[in-house]
């Protein structure tokens, strides 16, 4: 069995595979052929959770174990650790172990990155990023990589925050991106993307009809960074139902009709179907963890449309 650390983890999937493989994951999922339960959540000590959250295939048998310790920001460590355990489907052999916080990061991304391209079309010429944590450095890393000539536009807290994010990326990956206030990144921005724990809208009421809104940092019913005006008046597609109505806050706070939300496997199946303005609200599924390992573990992930 082999043991990969965080940067053997990064190497194993590239997000030209890991996209793709994210939607032929949505298409599993829809059809039966991914099983997953619902995450497991136990307490710890200093306010901290425990989080298992298993999945299978037809190949391989998977969990990803989190621990979350709000309390290791005292003593310097990391808030969020984990392993992803592969096991073969057919046999209960163990194969791998994947770091968990890389793996996450980077299947997160990449569900943006393909709920982007699915509901315009094409790729961005522009995204405004809101958020200077580990998030929003992966999806800027996504985006360049996978973009190479999209203008990324950094938006923080304070000034202060998106230059140093902005020169971090200069600095460590030779990514440009251009540090903005929040109504400056959004002038004509191609599509909005908010990567923050908030608890409150960090995109103003009125954004331009013609930008695409995604959402991903917030992740419980009290969160919610996305404005309620935006959440009602658009088209609003989700990574998973399911998950979404007990998880995003943005659209549970907002009184969201739920007839009018759509899984973006539809889209991915039915183009036609998108309608501007749109809005995309990601929460995660232990079946993007799955298509990881498929990247990972070099297996056929199927011949998808996409």
């Amino acid at each position: 069995m082999h043991i990969h650390d965080e940067q053997a983890t990064t190497a194993l999937l590239p997000f030209d595979r890991l996209i793709p493989a994210v939607a032929q994951a949505m298409l599993d999922l829809r059809a039966g052929h991914i099983h997953a339960s619902q995450r497991t959540v136990l307490p710890l000590p200093e306010g901290g959770s425990y989080l298992a959250m298993p999945c299978t295939d037809a190949q391989f048998a998977i969990t990803k174990l989190v621990a979350v310790t709000p309390a290791n920001r005292l003593v310097g460590q990391p808030t969020i650790q984990g392993r992803v355990i592969v096991s073969q489907a057919s046999t209960g052999t163990p194969l791998m172990v994947l770091d968990g916080s890389v793996v996450t990061a980077r299947r997160t991304a990449a569900v943006t990155l393909l709920g982007i391209e699915t509901l315009l079309g094409t790729a961005p010429s522009s995204v405004a990023l809101v958020g200077t944590g580990g998030q929003a450095r992966m999806h800027a890393l996504a985006m360049a990589e996978r973009w190479p000539g999209v203008e990324l536009r950094s938006v923080g807290r304070t000034a202060s925050q998106s230059k140093l994010f902005a020169a971090s990326l200069a600095d460590e990956a030779h990514i440009n991106i251009k540090a903005l206030s929040l109504e400056q990144a959004l002038l004509g921005a191609t599509v909005a993307v908010a990567a923050t724990t908030s608890l409150t809208a960090v995109l103003p009421q009125d954004v331009d009809a013609n930008t695409l809104i995604v959402g991903l940092g917030s992740f419980t019913p009290e969160m919610a960074e996305l404005p309620a005006a935006q959440v009602r008046t658009r088209q609003v597609w989700v990574d998973d139902l399911d998950g979404a109505r007990h998880e995003a806050g943005d659209l549970l706070q907002a009184g969201l009709d739920w007839s009018r939300v759509h899984p973006l496997s539809d889209a991915l199946l039915t183009p036609e179907v998108r309608r501007a303005p749109m809005l995309l609200k990601t929460v995660g599924h232990a079946a993007w963890d799955l298509a990881a390992v498929r990247v990972a573990m070099g297996a056929d992930t199927g011949n998808s449309s996409i």
